[in-house]
C-alpha cells in the first residue's frame, strides 16, 4: 500500500476515529487502526467491539492499493505533528513508513486479517434525519445518563421510530426526558432500541462534525449511523425499555410559564445554601410570584423571587435544583412551561420542540435528602 494525501484531510480522519479506542482495553489489536486504500479514497476504522467507527477520506492519491493495521496513537501523533502540507504513507512487509522532506518514521504493524470485522451500512430500511435535529434530541435527553455516576434507571437512551415521528427518552429513576420530532418516513420504517452511553456519546461526536442529513438503521442487536464521510455502529442494550409513559402524570391543573434566564438565575441563587447531602429547594407559587427558598440544617437560609405567569391554587413543591438546572442548560427557548398538581406529583417541564422533562418531587419535610 502507498498513498499520498493532504495532511489536514488525514488529520481530520484520525480525529474522527480515535475516541473509540480505550486505553484500558486488554486486547492489543483494539488499540490499532485499520487503513484501507482503494480507488481515490482512504478508509480509517477503529473498534472496541461495542462501538466501531469508519471514516472515508476522499481525493487521496492511491499510488498502490492495499491495507494495513497499525498503532492508532503512534500514527495519529505523527500526523498531528506533521509540518508539511502533504504526507506519504507506505506499507510493506507489515511495516508502516511515513516520510516527507525532513522526516522519516517506520512503525511495526499487525496482520490486517486479524482485525475485527467492521459492520457496513446497508442502504435498506433506514430513515434520514437532519443532523441538527438529531443533535438536539441527543443533547436534550442524554445529559441525564451521561453525567450519572450512580447508574440509576436504564443505562441508555431509548430510540423509537414509528410512523412520521422519532423520539428519544432517557431516565435515571428520578427524572425523565423525552424529545419527539416529526420525520419524513415514506417507507413506514419502524424500530426501537436502547443505545448505551458510549454509543450515544460517540454518535453525538461523529454527527457534530459532519454536514447534511444523517441516515439511521436499527437492526436486531445494533444501530448504524451514516454521514457523508463516517459510519458508526453501536451494539444495543438488551431487554425492554420501561413503560415510561406511566410516570408522566396527567390531569395537571396548575400551570406556570417562566423566563428561562430569570428562572435559572433564581435557582442558582437559592442553591448556594444547599450541600451535597441536602439538595432541596422549595418552590412556592402564589399569584404572579414564584418564591424559591432553601433552609439547610448545616448552612443557613436563602430566599429569592421571580415573576411568573401562574394559574391555579397556591402550591409548594420540593425539587432537586441540580436536576432543574440540568434541564435548563440543555434547552434554548426563552420561556419554560411547568405543569403541576400537588406536592406528591411529579412536575412536568416543557420547552417547545417536542421536549418534555419530568422531575420527581422531594418531601418538603425531609431534613436529609440526596
Amino acid at each position: 500500500m502507498k498513498i499520498k494525501s493532504n495532511k489536514e484531510a488525514i488529520k481530520k480522519g484520525f480525529h474522527a476515529v480515535e475516541s473509540v479506542i480505550s486505553g484500558t482495553n486488554i486486547n492489543p489489536m483494539l488499540q490499532n487502526v485499520k487503513i484501507v486504500a482503494k480507488g481515490k479514497t482512504l478508509e480509517l476504522s477503529t473498534t472496541d467491539l461495542e462501538v466501531s467507527v469508519s471514516y472515508t477520506i476522499g481525493s487521496v492519491d492511491v499510488i498502490k492499493p492495499g491495507k494495513m493495521v497499525g498503532p492508532e496513537n503512534k500514527i495519529a501523533s505523527i500526523v498531528k505533528e506533521w509540518s508539511e502540507d502533504d504526507i506519504e504513507i507506505t506499507e510493506e512487509d507489515k511495516k508502516c513508513v511515513i516520510e516527507g522532506k525532513n522526516s522519516y518514521f517506520k512503525i511495526l504493524c499487525l496482520d490486517p486479517e486479524e482485525f475485527p470485522t467492521i459492520p457496513k451500512f446497508v442502504n435498506e430500511e433506514y430513515i434520514e434525519i437532519d443532523k441538527d435535529i438529531l443533535i438536539e434530541m441527543i443533547k436534550k435527553t442524554s445529559f441525564i445518563i451521561l453525567g450519572d455516576k450512580t447508574r440509576f434507571g436504564t443505562n441508555g437512551v431509548f430510540l423509537d421510530i414509528s410512523g412520521k415521528h422519532i423520539k428519544m427518552v432517557a431516565n435515571d429513576g428520578r427524572r425523565l426526558a423525552e424529545v419527539k420530532k416529526k420525520i419524513d418516513n415514506p417507507d413506514g420504517i419502524k424500530g426501537s432500541c436502547i443505545i448505551p452511553i458510549k454509543g450515544v456519546s460517540q454518535i453525538l461526536r461523529i454527527i457534530s462534525e459532519q454536514e447534511g442529513a444523517v441516515k439511521l438503521r436499527v437492526e436486531e442487536k445494533r444501530i448504524l449511523v451514516k454521514t457523508e464521510n463516517a459510519t458508526l455502529c453501536s451494539q444495543l442494550l438488551e431487554g425492554q425499555y420501561p413503560k415510561y409513559e406511566e410516570v408522566i402524570p396527567s390531569n395537571l391543573d396548575k400551570h406556570a410559564t417562566l423566563n428561562r434566564n430569570e428562572f435559572t438565575t433564581a435557582i442558582r441563587r437559592g442553591s448556594i445554601m444547599t450541600t451535597d447531602e441536602y439538595k432541596l429547594l422549595k418552590f412556592k407559587f402564589i399569584g404572579k410570584t414564584l418564591e424559591i427558598s432553601c433552609t439547610s440544617p448545616d448552612v443557613g437560609e436563602a430566599k429569592t423571587a421571580v415573576p411568573v405567569e401562574y394559574s391555579g391554587d397556591k402550591l409548594e413543591i420540593g425539587l432537586n435544583p441540580d436536576f432543574v438546572l440540568d434541564f435548563l442548560k440543555n434547552v434554548d427557548t426563552e420561556d419554560i412551561k411547568l405543569d403541576m398538581k400537588d406536592q406528591g406529583t411529579a412536575g412536568v417541564f416543557k420547552a417547545g420542540g417536542g421536549c418534555t422533562y419530568v422531575i420527581m418531587p422531594m418531601n418538603l419535610g425531609e431534613e436529609n435528602t440526596t
